[in-house]
């Protein structure tokens, strides 16, 4: 070795241990770090000495990685690979009985939330988490969330996997109860005859060795668009068609349906109504009961003469 490598070298250790703070600093931020984080020194060293003992950064870092899985952190100096656990779900995941028995049956459950009315929002948003829990629910198929409901109910139900249908606005979002359902995939369906940003959204998951389509939708509104709701039922049906033969299809939602809707999309032979198969029961009859339902005024037009 060369006196000038010898030098370079020399030189670059210099360069590396200037970036080190001398001990008691490096100690007082390891403390300053685990006061913040509520973590231990051996996190905060973790943390600290890839982003050069720099303490803002890591703690932006280390609240970053906190939302619950697998993380990869670029901002030090070498990509970090950060698995993180939400206490909230774990708690919860451990209230339930996992078991490697797959359930005899499920229970699925279909509810527009109206996250478009904003009154009473949070509060609604959050006795529909409560009765999700008090049903026992497996699968949940929501529509008109916005994204503050969405939020709201990831924080409330930690125990579901959440697929959304969309980000902005108002969309639909399925959920898969993490001790019962597996999830295998997603996909969305643009409905290109929507005026009013509709899709479908089609969830792959499986209970033991049952394999099951999920389609979820919120077709589109009012009598006027008739025509449109109909091309989007058709589209489902044709969607429920070319799943596997050996997976079992749902398909439900905000659906807005008139009965001579369901006739001119002509139901294909091999696809059921539940209500119907089900025994057609009269109380379950409506999805919308107008006398029991008092939370939205109907709108009257007075004719004043």
């Amino acid at each position: 070795m060369t006196a000038q490598e010898q030098d370079v070298i020399s030189l670059d250790e210099e360069d590396e241990d200037e970036d080190i703070p001398d001990v008691a600093t490096c100690q007082s931020l390891v403390e300053q770090f685990a006061e913040i984080t509520g973590t231990d020194e051996a996190c905060a060293q973790f943390y600290l000495q890839d982003r050069k003992w720099d303490l803002e950064r890591s703690v932006n870092a280390f609240f970053e990685s906190q939302t619950g899985g697998i993380q990869i952190l670029n901002d030090g100096d070498e990509p970090e690979v950060v698995v993180t656990f939400d206490s909230k779900m774990v708690s919860m995941l451990s209230a339930n009985s996992v078991s490697k028995e797959p359930p005899k049956n499920f229970r699925l459950l279909t509810w527009n939330v109206d996250g478009l009315d904003e009154k009473n929002l949070k509060k609604r948003t959050k006795t529909v988490a409560k009765i999700i829990e008090l049903e026992k629910v497996d699968i949940v198929f929501l529509q008109e969330l916005v994204p503050e409901t969405y939020s709201y109910l990831e924080d409330l139900l930690p125990q579901f996997v959440f697929i959304a249908g969309g980000s902005r606005e108002y969309f639909v979002a399925t959920l898969l109860r993490r001790t019962t359902v597996y999830f295998d995939g997603h996909n969305l369906i643009q409905f290109q005859n929507s005026v009013m940003g509709r899709n479908l959204l089609c969830v792959e998951a499986h209970i033991g060795e049952v394999k099951l389509n999920l389609l979820n939708a919120h077709l589109e509104s009012t009598a006027e668009f008739s025509r449109q709701r109909t091309e989007q039922l058709s589209m489902a049906f044709s969607r429920m068609k070319s799943a596997a033969n050996n997976s079992s299809t749902i398909f439900a939602g905000d659906l807005n349906l008139r009965d001579k809707e369901v006739e001119q999309a002509r139901l294909p032979g091999d696809i059921y109504d539940l209500w119907e198969a089900c025994g057609r029961r009269n109380e379950c009859r409506w999805t919308w009961d107008t006398q029991r339902n008092t939370n939205l005024e109907a709108s009257v037009l007075w004719l004043i003469v």
